[in-house]
């Protein structure tokens, strides 16, 4: 039997690749203010992670969905996390759909350590702490997203516009990458 996976919240992208990083390393991702956004422009599909402090990010992007776009976070009870971006009329069924793709047709990727219990998913073109981030929203349990639709807005950083996520996991994990 399949795992239940469970919406815990949405980020809104620019088209820009995001991260997928240990919490406890984010501080040391400075992708705005000391330019490390400049080592994923050159990446292509297949590099899957990037160095970040003692560890690695793992980098997600998908520039066929489109530029201005929602990336979907599902997490289940046994601590595995999906990051899903995509469109479609029925909006729910394709994310069902997505997370119903069998893993064994997929092309594994790079592997994730989460040693502090906290994964930090955010855009690769700020910075994972100080003034250059955004502010970390914790993982919001709830339904799936009826529409693609756009944000709704609100001061500089509405909650449903925020471009970092916070997701626990339980105890330090080995996430793999596809």
């Amino acid at each position: 039997m399949r795992d239940r996976w469970l919406h815990v919240g949405r980020l809104w992208t620019n088209g820009d690749p995001f991260l997928a990083v240990d919490a406890a390393l984010r501080h040391a991702w400075h992708g705005y203010s000391n330019d490390d956004y400049d080592q994923v422009i050159p990446l292509g599909w297949q590099d899957t992670s990037v160095p970040v402090g003692d560890g690695r990010a793992v980098l997600g992007a998908d520039g066929v969905v489109r530029d201005d776009s929602w990336i979907e976070v599902f997490a289940t009870d046994k601590g595995l996390v999906a990051i899903v971006q995509a469109s479609g009329p029925d909006y729910p069924h394709v994310l069902a759909k997505a997370l119903g793709y069998p893993v064994t047709d997929d092309q594994d990727g790079d592997a994730l350590k989460v040693g502090s219990g906290e994964l930090a998913i955010f855009s690769a073109a700020i910075d994972g702490t100080g003034p250059y981030s955004g502010p970390f929203v914790n993982a919001r349990p709830g339904p799936v997203p009826p529409g693609h639709g756009p944000p709704s807005r609100g001061g500089p950083w509405p909650s449903d516009l925020s471009p970092a996520h916070r997701v626990q996991a339980q105890g330090p994990l080995v996430h793999q990458a596809r």
